[in-house]
């Protein structure tokens, strides 16, 4: 008996892997493309990066006075600058679209008189937009950020000098910011000092990938599955197959493993080609929290882990029985693909939806219409996971097993009889069903 499962299961994965479609399509396709991806991205946003660090702005007044003067000291120091010589603003404009830089620190008459008097100076800054791309607009924001800086010091010493001359007690910084705001979390009983964003960034980087891989995963397994069945009608070989001196159990239980390994083999190269694209697309962001999931208490135990792989098993076996048995109705492999087609959309519903929103969060009528599919509990099993909720991941196994049940008796059932070779639908049929009517 096992010895024939074997050569079956053996047999189904040659076949499977023979398929250009499937090998490329499956295994191969996301292990290269998401790296080419990344990489294509990282370039991208390196030259953007060179290209803000390496651009110059361009500085005219027509103002003058101490105050005027310290801040043109400040733009001057370790920074390029392009000075402009004009008379009149329209001049200086002129002269600015015909230099390299994109952005041009305009200070107006009366910037000078307007700080000493206490009252608002106003800059006004020109972007000269040529190309419509990313680094004019973040040298733009460089600029900003410059200014933004100065004001801020600026503000701060004028502040202190106010608090002397008055003979005032108190800091500049407490005049400036009278409140300020600190964070905390608690998280499982524990008061953390880290903001809640933080960890729920960090809890999404890591736990985004699970949801994604196992959609992939299921997905990839019911369109080879229902190709896998389709296929053999096609090519009459099917009916060989059922001649042999094998059990029809042996024959569902050999193409539910051989799809299960190839659909396997899609997800972790999709988990490799995706982790790829994530490292080399934000390598340029720098790390705001240099904590893990072990800081906070967080993350994937062991036996979180094996929770989990029965899980994502129960699912793609469902998965594969549900293809199968609807692959039978097909007479080729384009209608094959066209019923898989309608079988991946409650699967990845759930999986978009919970992606970025609890079940609880959704209206009441909506949460029932999800907590129906079946597919729904494996996306918040994995959720759970990661939060140690072991309860709500066993009752989602239970809940998954059940459908997993139900579907193997169908699958069975259809393998059981010759309605496996017989059985014959297409989409022209509806259309003689209502020209019947």
């Amino acid at each position: 008996m096992l010895n024939k499962l074997w050569s079956l299961v053996v047999k189904e994965v040659k076949e499977l892997i023979r398929d250009p479609k499937i090998l490329i399509g499956v295994v191969l396709m996301p292990i290269i493309i998401f790296p080419i991806m990344g990489s294509a991205i990282q370039i991208s946003q390196e030259s953007v990066i060179r290209a803000v660090r390496g651009a110059s702005f361009a500085v005219w007044t027509d103002d003058d006075g101490f105050v005027t003067d310290a801040l043109m000291t400040y733009l001057y120091t370790d920074n390029l600058i392009v000075p402009i010589e004009a008379v009149t603003l329209e001049d200086a404009l002129s002269q600015f679209t015909e230099t390299d830089s994109s952005s041009l620190i305009y200070i107006p008459n009366g910037y000078n008189d307007n700080i000493t008097l206490g009252q608002q100076g106003r800059l006004k800054v020109y972007a000269n937009l040529r190309k419509l791309n990313m680094a004019e607009t973040q040298s733009t924001d460089v600029v900003t950020s410059l200014i933004n800086v100065y004001n801020y010091y600026f503000s701060i010493n004028k502040i202190e000098n106010l608090i002397e001359s008055a003979d005032a007690v108190g800091t500049p910084l407490g005049y400036r910011t009278p409140i300020a705001i600190d964070y905390a979390s608690i998280l499982k009983g524990n008061v953390l000092e880290i903001p809640p964003m933080a960890i729920f960034s960090l809890v999404m980087s890591q736990s985004i990938m699970l949801p994604i891989m196992v959609m992939m995963m299921v997905m990839f397994a019911i369109q080879m599955a229902a190709t896998s069945i389709a296929l053999e009608k096609e090519q009459k070989t099917l009916e060989i197959l059922m001649t042999l001196p094998v059990s029809r159990m042996t024959i569902l239980g050999g193409k539910l493993s051989g799809s299960i390994v190839i659909a396997l083999a899609g997800a972790v190269s999709y988990l490799i080609g995706f982790d790829s694209y994530m490292n080399s697309a934000f390598s340029f962001v720098p790390e705001a929290q240099s904590m893990s999931l072990s800081d906070v208490n967080m993350g994937m135990t062991p036996l979180g882990f094996l929770l989990v792989g029965i899980v994502i098993f129960v699912t793609l076996v469902s998965a594969l029985a549900m293809a199968l048995s609807v692959a039978v109705f097909a007479d080729s492999v384009r209608s094959a693909q066209s019923f898989t087609s309608a079988l991946i959309t409650p699967i990845m519903i759930p999986a978009l939806v919970l992606m970025f929103s609890d079940i609880e969060m959704l209206p009441t009528s909506f949460q029932y219409l999800m907590l129906a599919i079946p597919y729904t509990h494996t996306m918040i099993a994995t959720k759970a996971a990661f939060l140690g909720d072991y309860f709500i991941v066993m009752r989602s196994i239970f809940f998954i097993s059940i459908w997993t049940v139900a579907l193997l008796y169908i699958a069975a059932k259809i393998f059981s009889t010759e309605r496996i070779i017989t059985a014959r639908f297409t989409f022209g049929d509806i259309g003689k069903i209502f020209k019947r009517k």
